[in-house]
Formats: C-alpha cells, sequence, structure tokens
C-alpha cells in the first residue's frame, strides 16, 4: 500500500521515497540552464536564475510540509534559507573557481540539513539517504562542470571531427534517424548500437533549436551522462531494498555508490559506459521482482532494460544469463500449468531480441560484420602486452606497479603499460585511465590524497569482495537460495567476461572498470548484507568490527569527495 502524501515533514520524506526518479530528473533539468554543463558559461544570469528556482522551491516546500511549528517559524526558516541561497549565488558569481565553490556549497547546505532536522525533527533514513543522493549528485555536477569534450574521455574524439563518439552523436544530430549507408567499420566507434548516441544527438538538437549555440550545446548534453549516473544511484538503492537492507548497512552501501569515484568519472563522459550501466542495474532490479512477482507488468520493463541495454552496448547481455536461471527455475516450478508463462517469455522476447540485436544483424547482412565485432588495435599498439606471460600478466603485483596508482600508460608519460587486469580495476575505479585519468601528474595537489583514498578503496573493495561471496552462501532471511544464485550468476558473468575481454585484447586500454561497473554496486550490497547479518551479534569483537567497517566507509567517501574537490580547486 502506498503511504499518503501528507502535508507534514514526514509528507516530504514520502514525496522522496515515491517519487526519486522523477525528482532527480527535475533536478539534473534545472541544473541544465546554470552553466550548461560548463563552468566558463556560470554567469550573473544563470546565477539569478538558480538563486530564484531554489528559493522558490525552498519557500514552497516549508509552507506546504509545514517545515515550522508555526506561521512565524516558516517565515524565519524561509528568510533564513533565501539568505544562504542569494549569498551562496553571490559567491558562485563572484569567485573565479565556481567549480569548486559548489562543491563546498553543498557540503555545507547538506550539514545544515541534516543540523536543522536533527533538532527539529526525528532523523532516519530517508532523510541520510536523500542527503547523500543530493551530495552525489552535487559532486558529479561540479565534476561535469570541469571537464569538457576532450578531457579525460573514452574514444570521445571532438565535435569538429567526423570519428569517435563525438562525431558519431554529431552523425545522428545531422542525419536525424536517417541509418548509415556505409560500413560503420570505417568510422572509428560507429560500431557501437546507436541508443545512447540517439539521446545524445536528440538533447543536442532540441537545444541548438532553442538558440545555444552548437559549441554550448555539445558541452551541455553531458547532462544526461550525468543523469544516468545520478538514476544509477536510486535504481542501486531500490536493489538494496528489495534484499531488504535498512539502516546503517543501507546507509553505508548508498554512500559507497552515491561517492564511488567511477560513477562521479561516467557522470562526465561521452561514451555509453553510464547508461548501459543504468539499465544493467534496472534489468537486476526488474529481473528480481519478476521472480518474486512473475506477471506480465514485471517482465515487459525487464525486456526494455535488457534490450535497450543491449542497444545501448553490446555487453547488455552480460545480464541475460542471471534472467535466463530465473525464467528457468519459475517454469520448472509451474511446469503443470506452463502457457502463463511461456507466454510471459514470448513477450520477453518479442520485446527484447529485436531491441538488442536489430543493429547488428542488420551490420552483418548488409556489411558482413560479425555480430560480436570490436575493434582490435593489434600487437603493434603502444599499449599492448599480449607477449607478456599469462602468469605475470594474472599474478604480478610488484615490480613498482603500485608506485603509481593510476592506471598507467607509457605514451602519456606514465612509467609503465598497465598490464594486470586486477590493478587495472583498483586504479580505474579511483581515477580512470592515465590518458584520461585525474593523477598527480596533472593534479599535483592529489598527491598526498589520492593514494590515500587508492589504498582505503583497495582494502574496502577486497572486503566487500569476501562480503558478497559469505552473504551468497550463507542462508538469510532477505533472500532465497535461488535469489542469491541469480546475484552469484550475474557477479560471475561480468567478472569473468572482463577477464576474458582482457586475455582476448591485451591492451592497457582494456583493463578498466567500465566493463564491469555492476560489481560495484553488487560488492557494497554483499558487504551490507554482512553488516547486516552482523547487527543481531553483541559481542565487542562483532562490535568493533562493525566500527571498523562503517568507519571505512565514511572514510573512503570522505577521501572520495576530497580528491575530487581538489581537483576542481584548480580547475
Amino acid at each position: 500500500m502506498k503511504e499518503k502524501l501528507q502535508h507534514t515533514p514526514e509528507g516530504l520524506f514520502t514525496l522522496m521515497r515515491r517519487h526519486p526518479y522523477l525528482l532527480t530528473i527535475l533536478l539534473c533539468g534545472l541544473l541544465l540552464p546554470f552553466g550548461l554543463a560548463d563552468r566558463a558559461n556560470i554567469t550573473a544570469v544563470s546565477c539569478i536564475y538558480l538563486g530564484v528556482v531554489l528559493g522558490a522551491i525552498s519557500v514552497a516546500a516549508v509552507f506546504v510540509f509545514h517545515l515550522g511549528r508555526n506561521r512565524s517559524e516558516k517565515l524565519l526558516l524561509s528568510g533564513i534559507m533565501l539568505a544562504c541561497i542569494t549569498a551562496s549565488m553571490l559567491t558562485i558569481g563572484f569567485v573565479k573557481n565556481k567549480a569548486f565553490a559548489i562543491a563546498i556549497i553543498a557540503l555545507i547546505v547538506a550539514a545544515a540539513a541534516v543540523l536543522f532536522i536533527r533538532f527539529n525533527y526525528q532523523i532516519n533514513d530517508t532523510l541520510i539517504i536523500a542527503v547523500l543522493i543530493a551530495l552525489g549528485i552535487a559532486i558529479r555536477f561540479v565534476y561535469v562542470l570541469y571537464t569538457g569534450v576532450v578531457d579525460r574521455q573514452h574514444d570521445v574524439g571532438d565535435f569538429t571531427s567526423t570519428i569517435g563518439h563525438a562525431g558519431y552523436i554529431k552523425y545522428w544530430y545531422e542525419n536525424g534517424l536517417k541509418l548509415p549507408d556505409f560500413d560503420v567499420r570505417s568510422y572509428w566507434q560507429y560500431y557501437h548500437p546507436p541508443f545512447h548516441h540517439w539521446t545524445m544527438a536528440a538533447l543536442l538538437k532540441l537545444l541548438t533549436m532553442l538558440g545555444v549555440s552548437f559549441d554550448k550545446a555539445s558541452e551541455a548534453i553531458q547532462i544526461l551522462p550525468m543523469l544516468y549516473s545520478s538514476l544509477t544511484m536510486i535504481v542501486s538503492y531500490r536493489v538494496f531494498r528489495m534484499v531488504k537492507l535498512k539502516g546503517n548497512p543501507l546507509i553505508a552501501a548508498m554512500a559507497i555508490i552515491c561517492f564511488h569515484p567511477t560513477f562521479i568519472i561516467f557522470a562526465g563522459s561521452f561514451n555509453n559506459d553510464m547508461l548501459l550501466m543504468l539499465f544493467m542495474m534496472a534489468a537486476i532490479l526488474w529481473g528480481l521482482r519478476w521472480y518474486r512477482e512473475p506477471v506480465m507488468r514485471n517482465i515487459i520493463p525487464l525486456a526494455l532494460c535488457i534490450g535497450l541495454g543491449m542497444m545501448t552496448k553490446l555487453s547488455g547481455w552480460m545480464v541475460a544469463p542471471a534472467v535466463a536461471f530465473v525464467f528457468l527455475i519459475v517454469l520448472i516450478k509451474n511446469i503443470k500449468k506452463p502457457l502463463k508463462y511461456i507466454g510471459q517469455f514470448a513477450v520477453f522476447g518479442i520485446i527484447c531480441v529485436p531491441l538488442g540485436l536489430w543493429w547488428q544483424v542488420r551490420n552483418l547482412l548488409k556489411f558482413h560484420i560479425p555480430l560480436t565485432y570490436v575493434p582490435d588495435l593489434g600487437s603493434n599498439s603502444v599499449m599492448y602486452s599480449g607477449n607478456m606471460p599469462l602468469a605475470q600478466r594474472l599474478f604480478s603485483f610488484g615490480n613498482g606497479q603500485l608506485d603509481f596508482v593510476y592506471g598507467s600508460i607509457t605514451f602519456v608519460g606514465a612509467p609503465y603499460n598497465e598490464y594486470n587486469p586486477t590493478l587495472g580495476l583498483f586504479k580505474t575505479a579511483m581515477f580512470d585511465e592515465c590518458a584520461n585519468s585525474i593523477n598527480d601528474v596533472h593534479f599535483p595537489q592529489i598527491h598526498v590524497t589520492g593514494p590515500i583514498l587508492f589504498w582505503i578503496s583497495v582494502v574496502l573493495f577486497l572486503i566487500s569482495f569476501v562480503c558478497f561471496i559469505v552473504s551468497m552462501i550463507r542462508k538469510s532471511d532477505s533472500m532465497n537460495g535461488i535469489e542469491r544464485l541469480y546475484f552469484s550468476i550475474t557477479f560471475a558473468v561480468i567478472l569473468v567476461s572482463y577477464y576474458l575481454f582482457c586475455f582476448a585484447y591485451p591492451l592497457s586500454c582494456t583493463y578498466n572498470i567500465r566493463y564491469a561497473m555492476p560489481l560495484i554496486p553488487l560488492c557494497a550490497m554483499g558487504l551490507a548484507l554482512v553488516l547486516q547479518r552482523s547487527e543481531s551479534s553483541q559481542k565487542p569483537i562483532a562490535t568493533w568490527l562493525r566500527r571498523a567497517m562503517y568507519a571505512l566507509c565514511a572514510a573512503f567517501c570522505c577521501m572520495s569527495y576530497v580528491v575530487y574537490t581538489q581537483v576542481a580547486a584548480t580547475m
């Protein structure tokens, strides 16, 4: 039963719970005119715009949800909020480093909001998670403001050429939905399915139609990957709630997702990785929902998520084996009355298969392009490491590899070419590739904080990895055996696929977390499940271990925010 949306402070929390997707889309939409996703476009007019919008929303919230015991308190609170918003906009307008100012102001506002509610109302999980998500959106927006088309991107190029993801977006911008009449292998990155590029091109077209110059509009469409990254936080929250996480374990898991550098970095990326991540997490969510309630209204969104995920990037297939597993289990359980489920599977196939494969099938028939085509840079690439023994690539962690904690590629000045896929995961999860990355060569100010963040993340991930395995093996009240196998298959397919990809294409640019991003929320979930199970134990060692893990999560989140704010301080 849905909670009734009352005009009380609790009603505001109910609104957040019931419409998180809509509120996130609205917030990102309101931020778009403020600088058009580029700090260089933040003017006095844009500050006035955002100040007026935030002021109107704040005052409306005070009076609609009665954030004050009487009229005088409401007026006082409204006045304080308007004064703070005005001071914030003046600060952003006058300081040179606007992205840095936004990061600091967001932190102050979040702290003030928590303190206000702490002294006037009851603190609950919804409030804390809402603040974490808001701060997560803020640091993503800050990163987007100081990241342009040619800054720390993957295979993007720029909008002045016809190649790369930027050229591919420009193609659709100029040609509408006209499919290429040429072999897509002849243009770098055009082999990708087009859904992400369509959405980027559509927003680009809309903005230019509204009078925004092409150069500014091409920067502004970066708001879409930021939106996808922000929505991934919401979808992850839904997955965590489906496995009955609550309290401090839920908050810890959400904090990891909100402040994980991978999702900050790819919020500013023009390529298709972040949208793929959103669809994969949504497919994991709807697959679990369908298993628990195998009806048509649940299988249709599942089919759309997988189909659109594959129409974004073919590797969206990686959630399909686990989904096929639960399909089979449900069919076996209902083998005496199978027609209802066979009908659902038929609808699933009718939606998912054409969406997911039409691009590859067209290119196969028209240009004889293999269905699983991926460009191979070959052994002549400066990033090639296939000539090294496999055992060394897999099990070597010495030889100075950890002296440089950033993804290493020699042609951009790094000390050596990354060749260990495992270290590639750890390094790129925090800083991306050296060719694109946040590192202390480009940003000396993180010479101390960068390695601290890296080593905290290594410890946190290793513990979380073990916790995921433990939580999938042990029986629990939150999931049955089939559901644990569902998550285990998803995790295994993604991890094994990543290593197989690294073996097939042994290049430094291949060893990147972007090919295995769903592992992050799954590990966070595993950690939280173990923490939640331990909550029932009052043994001193269990208490101290919990405190240590919460402290580690807090340190990770704080250091991530610090590092990416430090970088903003110099941009």
